[in-house]
């Protein structure tokens, strides 16, 4: 949480504060327990297998869409469970554990095929999917595709849809680090934005001086800031940062949770083995 978040939460609760009660002092709390470190177990250390590698946009798409559909049978299981268990008459309870067992088969078949999709992914095991390459693009109109793809330049493969709007792709950022970097960029400037806009809904209600005081100079700090960001942004890329871009991997890498048996023996398979003399 940053400075003007904090900011925020304050006068936030300064405000709704200001009619209420002063407080009685609280006691102090206890100091907290000391416990010796020799006597905390170790965790267990994670260890991941590189299992799959998305070598295209669509491929990476491929592999989000197919985890949320998984994700969403998992969740309605749950759910049926639930129903199951506030069930009052044995035909709902039958009716429940036949519809139970019908989902659970269902999703057990759609896991194995994703296993044999992804050379051994499963979602009973923690996975790591990571991003090398992502692709920025930015929405155009029905209007502005049909001027582009009149031009003899143009190349079909730089528009992607997405559901019923159609994207451009404007860069590519290339690389692990640089995608994570190029993503916490973005989140710094939609972050600066949201904070701007609640420090601008938050000023005709502050009563105080000091309170106004402090608004009007994060205000203007934030939007320093931001300025500047942008004109990075713009400079790195090539064009003005837009609040409806998408960023989508074009390059990525699936690892999949393993224990240390598995890991000796994926290391047994790959050491070679000594020269005999």
């Amino acid at each position: 949480m940053n400075k003007f978040s904090f900011l925020l939460a304050a006068l936030v609760v300064s405000l709704n504060a200001q009619e209420a009660k002063t407080a009685e002092t609280k006691a102090a709390a206890p100091a907290p327990e000391v416990k010796l470190a020799g006597g905390a177990k170790a965790e267990p250390k994670a260890y991941f297998a590189e299992v799959w590698v998305g070598k295209s946009i669509g491929e990476c798409l491929n592999f989000q869409k197919n985890i949320q559909v998984l994700g969403q049978q998992v969740e309605e299981l749950k759910r049926l469970q639930i129903f199951l268990d506030n069930a009052l008459t044995t035909p709902e309870k039958e009716a429940r554990g036949h519809e139970i067992a019908a989902k659970s088969a269902k999703l057990k078949g759609d896991n194995e095929s994703m296993g044999k999709l992804y050379n051994g992914f499963s979602i009973e095991r923690p996975y790591q999917f990571t991003a090398t390459k992502a692709v920025i693009a930015t929405p155009i109109s029905n209007e502005e595709y049909t001027k582009l793809s009149a031009d003899k330049n143009f190349k079909a493969d730089t528009i992607i849809a997405v559901g019923e709007k159609k994207y451009q792709i404007r860069d590519t950022v290339s690389g692990q680090v640089e995608v994570e970097t190029f993503g916490l960029s973005l989140k710094r400037i939609t972050d600066a934005k949201s904070q701007l806009q609640q420090l601008i809904d938050l000023q005709p209600k502050l009563t105080k001086d000091d309170d106004k005081k402090k608004v009007e100079k994060a205000i203007k700090e934030i939007q320093d800031d931001l300025s500047k960001s942008l004109e990075e942004f713009k400079k790195a890329r090539g064009f003005d940062f837009n609040a409806e871009a998408i960023t989508l991997p074009s390059e990525a890498k699936l690892a999949v949770q393993i224990t240390e048996e598995e890991k000796k023996a994926i290391e047994a398979k790959t050491t070679p083995a000594p020269d005999k003399k």
